[in-house]
Formats: structure tokens, sequence, C-alpha cells
């Protein structure tokens, strides 16, 4: 029973937040172990640039910021869990990510990755989510001391490709990036991100890690604590809108009983 639950929330809005609203009733991200949690974000759009302030600043109370290397870092050593870590991640490259966000992040001392799709960054597609960051805006972003990885060479679902095709999609695509901007290319961040559906567990990470790149990011909840966990990184989707109580339903730990 409880996966038709979760699709009836995932798929109408008022149903969703009912639930979230009440799950906050009984979970607090001041109650969430320590760890790394990563946050996945795409749009940012001006209207809700006070939400993503706001989301921030609650996030600072509860744990510590940290860029994608220094979370490798972390990780590898056994450090992770000495405290919350927060990791800031966008996916797709659209424009507003480095126009609306990136005032904020720099404003509040948060580093973040933007991860790129590689044969977007000459050519973006026309569709409605755009418009797209473009080298320059991608330069604005580097230059504020931000970090870039790869979200694939044309955002393909690899686990629909052979196995020529995956590690064209991941390698090719770190390489794309490194000659267009000049550095190194460390961290893949899967299209949708869903095991099973959107990458092959047995075959995509192992392919990730071993063309060079240093994790390879899901869009699986949880906590990343150990080494362990760079060849499937979990991260939580965030929308800015969304009010703080969600956040403390969806990374908080059940209040302890009294």
């Amino acid at each position: 029973m409880l996966h038709p639950f979760k699709t009836l929330a995932r798929d109408h809005p008022v149903v969703r937040a009912l639930v979230l609203r009440a799950l906050a009733r009984v979970r607090r991200l001041a109650h969430a172990p320590p760890g790394l949690y990563s946050l996945c974000y795409h749009h940012v759009p001006e209207r809700h640039r006070g939400g993503f302030a706001a989301q921030v600043a609650f996030l600072r109370q509860h744990g510590r910021f940290v860029g994608a290397d220094e979370a490798v870092g972390l990780l590898r050593d056994r450090a992770a869990c000495a405290q919350r870590h927060f990791l800031v991640t966008f996916d797709d490259g659209y424009a507003d990510t480095v126009e609306v966000a990136l005032p904020v992040l720099r404003e509040a001392g948060v580093p973040a990755i933007l991860f790129l799709v590689a044969g977007w960054l000459d050519a973006p597609p026309e569709t409605p989510p755009g418009p797209y960051a473009d080298r320059a805006l991608v330069a604005e972003w580097l230059s504020a001391g931000m970090e870039v990885g790869s979200h694939s060479l044309s955002h393909a679902r690899i686990a629909t490709l052979d196995d020529e095709g995956a590690a064209r999609e991941i390698a090719a695509s770190r390489t794309a990036l490194e000659s267009a901007l000049g550095r190194p290319i460390r961290h893949f961040a899967c299209p949708w991100g869903v095991m099973g559906r959107d990458y092959r567990p047995g075959r995509d990470p192992g392919l990730a890690l071993a063309g060079g790149y240093a994790t390879f990011f899901t869009t699986r909840r949880g906590v990343a604590t150990g080494a362990a966990d760079l060849a499937a990184m979990p991260r939580h989707v965030l929308e800015p809108e969304w009010p703080l109580h969600e956040l403390n339903a969806l990374m908080g730990a059940r209040l302890a009983r009294g």
C-alpha cells in the first residue's frame, strides 16, 4: 500500500502538501543524523529568489555547506559524519542558476556545483524550460569560485543505451567540458537519476569512476556517509519555492519521544 500512496502524493500537489505538512509535525532537520546531504535544484526563477535564500539560511542553521571536491574528501576520509554537511547542486545548466541563484550563494558564502550537458553549451535545445547558460554565464559561475560537473553529453536516458553509447555519454561529456572550460571535470550527475530506469547500477557508475570521475550522482534520497556512496551519491531534489517545513519533512528525522 505504501508505493501507491507515495505515487498519489507525488502526482497530486495538494495531497503532497498535506502529507508533508503532517510529516513536518514529527520530523525535524535538527534531529537528522550527521553526514552529507546533497541538494538537487534545477530552476531558480527570479520570483523564487527569496524562497531560495530562505532555504539556504535555514540549512545553515543545521549544518555546514561544502563543495563537491571537499565532499569527496570527507567521504573518503570517513569524516563526513562528524556533523551535517550540505552540498548544493544544480542540474541542466539553466541561465537562472547563474543570474538568480549565484548572487544568493555569493552573499551567503555557499559553494555549489553546476552540472552541465556538454552538448548544450554551444547548442542549447529550444525548449520551454530554457534558456540555458552560455559560455559567458558559465565563466561567471566559475569566476565566483563555483564548481562544474557533467550531466552527460546529450541528456540521454543512459540505461536505454548500449555499452558504447553509455560510455560515450559519460566519457565524451567529460572530455568536451574539459576542453571547453580548461579545467578538470571530476563529478557526474546522471540525467533523471533513478536506478534501473535511468542508469544501470552494475554498469554506469563503474564507467564513470573508471573514466576519471570521482562521483556518480543519482536522485535517490538519503545521506552519504562514506566512500561507498561515491558510486551512487544520494540527492534530495528540491524546489526553491517549497516552504521550510517541507525541508524538515523530507530530510529530517523523527522527534524523540519523551
